[in-house]
C-alpha cells in the first residue's frame, strides 16, 4: 500500500515529492535481545517493552515525527 501510495501521490508545484511511510512500534513485555532483534528483522521501525515511562515512548514515537516551522502567515 505505501508503494501505491507514493507512486500515485500527486506532486504540488514547487514541491520535492516525499516518500510516505507509516513507520510500526512494536509494544511488548518480552525483554528478551532476541525478541527485539526478531522485531527489527520482520521490518519494524521501533521497540518499547513494557512496562514503559511515558519518555520512553515519546522517545520512540518522536523519532518518527518530522517537525518544520509554521510559515508567517
Amino acid at each position: 500500500m505505501e508503494s501505491k501510495a507514493n507512486e500515485e501521490a500527486p506532486l504540488e508545484e514547487g514541491s520535492v515529492k516525499a516518500k510516505w511511510r507509516l513507520p510500526i512500534l512494536a509494544m511488548t513485555a518480552d525483554v528478551i535481545q532476541a525478541t527485539h532483534e526478531e522485531c527489527v528483522k520482520c521490518g519494524m521501525d521501533g521497540y518499547v517493552s513494557k512496562p514503559f515511562e511515558e519518555a520512553q515512548l515519546y522517545q520512540a514515537v518522536a523519532r518518527f515525527v518530522v517537525s518544520q516551522p509554521i510559515p508567517d502567515s
